[in-house]
């Protein structure tokens, strides 16, 4: 039995509905410059966040009047999931005919608890998968081997050579197919159709 497991950013979602980074109109649209807040929050706070050490909106909270912008915070942070939230369709077509004949797939992925949410049941990757394993959630992030043991642990097959797993981070795929899952670099979704084709 082969288990599908994917990435989620660069995957499954592709980001701003124009292309490209999902700040890309920030100060246009919230007045919030992408810089400050790469200063003030992304750099300082992120690699905590994502592993579940501290809450993303309270985090926020506490450093939003250094962020000097005059939007509110809620306006913000649903102006930041919405904008990060295109859907690869293509992809979730070929998830949707994988999981028809009766095959398991999954998501492993670096997100907190508040996005992982979102994603999960208001973008409704729930009707694409069997679940979803995040950095906050497990306490580590990829690259770090410990994320694809504490994932591993969740699926529902033994053996690591049994999942079929595929990231856009070389760096990802290379510590997956250490661990021992069959990794694949994603670029497109042919890389997904000739993978899934080989595990049949």
């Amino acid at each position: 039995m082969t288990v599908l497991v994917l990435d989620v950013d660069g995957v499954v979602v592709l980001g701003h509905p124009e292309g490209g980074r999902w700040d890309r109109h920030l100060a246009r649209d919230l007045g919030i410059a992408p810089g400050r807040l790469q200063e003030c929050f992304f750099r300082r706070y992120w690699p905590s966040i994502v592993l579940g050490h501290a809450d993303m909106l309270q985090v926020l909270q506490a450093q939003w009047r250094e962020m000097e912008c005059e939007t509110s915070l809620r306006d913000f942070v649903d102006y930041w999931f919405a904008k990060d939230s295109t859907l690869n369709h293509a992809l979730l077509a070929q998830v949707d005919a994988w999981r028809a004949r009766g095959n398991k797939a999954y998501l492993a992925t670096v997100q907190e608890h508040h996005r992982a949410k979102y994603l999960w049941e208001t973008l409704g990757l729930q009707r694409h998968f069997d679940g979803m394993h995040y950095s906050a959630a497990l306490g580590a992030a990829k690259p770090d081997a410990l994320f694809y043991e504490r994932a591993h642990a969740k699926l529902p097959v033994p053996a690591p050579g049994e999942v079929l797993f595929l990231d856009d981070s070389l760096r990802n795929v290379e510590a997956a197919s250490a661990f021992g899952w069959t990794a694949r670099h994603y670029t497109e979704v042919d890389d997904l159709r000739s993978a899934l084709a080989a595990a049949i």
